[in-house]
C-alpha cells in the first residue's frame, strides 16, 4: 500500500475533525502545523461557553432566511480556522510561520 502524502495526511486528519462542527450550514475542520508538527486544531462553531445551534436545535440565520453573505452578526460560529489560532494561543504555542489545511464537507481549501 503506497504511503499517502504528509500534505494528504494533515488534511485526513482535518476531515475528521470536522465531524465535531456545530454550525447547521456549514462544516469546517482545520489544522494546523509547524516544523511537521501539529500544534492545533479547530472546527467551525460557537465560542467556549456560548450556546451552538446543534444543542439549540436551529440557526438563527436560517429561521430568518437571511440570504448566503448576509447578516453575519447573527452567527453564533467561529470560523474552523480561526478557533484552531485561538487554541493554539491558550496552549501558548505559537501559530506564526505554521501551515493551514481546511477541510470542508464538500470542498478542500489549503492556505
Amino acid at each position: 500500500m503506497p504511503r499517502i502524502s504528509k500534505e494528504n495526511y494533515y488534511l485526513d486528519i482535518a476531515e475528521t475533525v470536522l465531524e465535531r462542527a456545530t454550525c447547521l450550514r456549514r462544516v469546517y475542520g482545520a489544522i494546523i502545523v509547524k516544523n511537521d508538527e501539529i500544534i492545533s486544531t479547530g472546527y467551525n462553531g460557537a465560542p467556549r461557553g456560548r450556546k451552538n445551534c446543534v444543542d439549540l436545535g436551529f440557526c438563527t440565520r436560517e429561521e430568518l432566511q437571511v440570504p448566503r453573505g448576509e447578516r453575519y452578526e447573527l452567527c453564533r460560529s467561529v470560523h474552523a480556522e480561526a478557533n484552531a489560532i485561538i487554541s493554539a494561543q491558550r496552549r501558548d504555542s505559537s501559530s506564526a510561520n505554521s501551515s493551514f489545511g481546511i477541510r470542508a464537507r464538500y470542498s478542500l481549501m489549503a492556505v
